[in-house]
């Protein structure tokens, strides 16, 4: 069983009673024992299908880190009852055809504050337990959205915190199944090996330890199109590289996706997107900070968003990744009624506010 970290949130017109999303996928591991048999190349070309052609093939085969392909030949176990734990409650949940649970409990503010003195997880935390129908159990974390009122950031992860190159397929599946995951970095990086251990810090993973710190009460949310199947290499890599501790909202890859590259373009992303940033903003009354990248349709997705909740949308940060220029027409019609104060086009990190209290500078290129 897998969980992912969610949130826990006061309720908007009563503080007295939290409301807590638990979120898990009830699986099974391969019952095949000869998969492991068939060539790399074959399971790569079931996840990529029709987008590779030979000598995308042979550049691919060979290298795949299988470890990461087991999480897409797992069975999803449906129907199959959840029982999650909180402290002396019990809640029972049943699985989906795809084998996830995501639910919304109520719990009252003084049974939060007891089990935050009983777990002492930090102010900000919680843990659950998930018990399957074989009696295995599973530990989960809430974050607690506390105290009510501040600044949250949900950001994108593929090529706005994280090296992925989506508008390629064959570097995407690289990237996914090949090679280690890698942090944005500071522009310079790439130009001057003298400084790299210096400018490194400047990258994306230390402007959100700067957010962090600079910006009182501030939480993390990362909110990505990719396959919930890569939770767990996505979570080692925001360890890792010492991102801050947030919750995380991918989507279930099924077989009936036309391929991976097609799942993380296709609609069904955008309407993912959409649908958690209207949840965050319709449930809490906190202000937000969004940031993405030009890769997808991230300045679509959030200048709807920013048009929709104007007073609760703070600033919007889009990584240009194509080169294209900051004052693109793509930009100016996807922010077209957002404040121009309010949405900043960026290719290095460093060209960001620290202080998100402030109204971005935009930037020029």
């Amino acid at each position: 069983m897998l969980l992912f970290p969610d949130i826990g949130y006061q309720s908007s017109n009563n503080d007295s009673v939290w409301k807590l999303v638990i979120h898990g996928w009830r699986y099974e591991g391969n019952k095949r024992r000869d998969w492991f048999g068939f060539s790399a190349s074959l399971w790569v070309e079931r996840i990529a299908k029709q987008y590779l052609d030979e000598k995308d093939m042979l550049y691919l085969n060979g290298s795949i880190n299988r470890d990461r392909l087991k999480p897409f030949f797992v069975e999803d176990e449906s129907n199959e009852k959840i029982q999650i734990k909180l402290g002396e409650t019990i809640f029972s949940f049943v699985t989906d055809q795809q084998g996830q649970f995501n639910e919304e409990i109520e719990i009252t503010n003084d049974e939060i504050q007891k089990l935050k003195r009983q777990q002492q997880q930090g102010d900000s935390f919680i843990t659950y337990e998930a018990i399957g129908d074989n009696k295995d159990i599973t530990k989960g974390i809430i974050q607690l959205i506390e105290p009510r009122k501040g600044i949250s950031v949900i950001s994108d992860v593929d090529d706005t915190i994280k090296i992925s190159e989506v508008l390629d397929k064959v570097r995407l599946l690289a990237n996914t199944f090949i090679h280690p995951f890698k942090p944005v970095p500071g522009k310079h990086n790439q130009y001057n090996n003298v400084i790299f251990l210096f400018v490194v810090l400047l990258g994306m993973a230390e402007l959100y330890r700067k957010w962090r710190i600079s910006n009182n009460n501030c939480t993390f949310h990362y909110l990505s199109g990719m396959p919930d199947q890569l939770y767990t290499l996505t979570h080692e890599f925001i360890y890792d590289n010492n991102f801050p501790d947030g919750t995380f909202h991918m989507r279930h890859f099924g077989w009936a996706a036309t391929s991976i590259f097609g799942f993380l373009h296709s609609q069904s992303t955008f309407i993912h997107k959409m649908t958690y940033l209207r949840y965050f903003l319709s449930n809490t009354i906190r202000d937000y900070i969004l940031v993405g990248d030009s890769g997808e349709k991230d300045p679509e997705i959030y200048g709807t968003i920013a048009k929709e909740y104007p007073e609760r949308v703070r600033a919007i940060f889009i990584r240009a990744i194509k080169d294209e220029s900051f004052e693109d027409q793509r930009f100016l019609t996807a922010f077209e009624g957002v404040a121009r104060e309010k949405w900043q086009i960026f290719n290095d990190p460093q060209q960001l506010p620290i202080d998100l209290s402030r109204p971005p500078k935009a930037a020029t290129g």
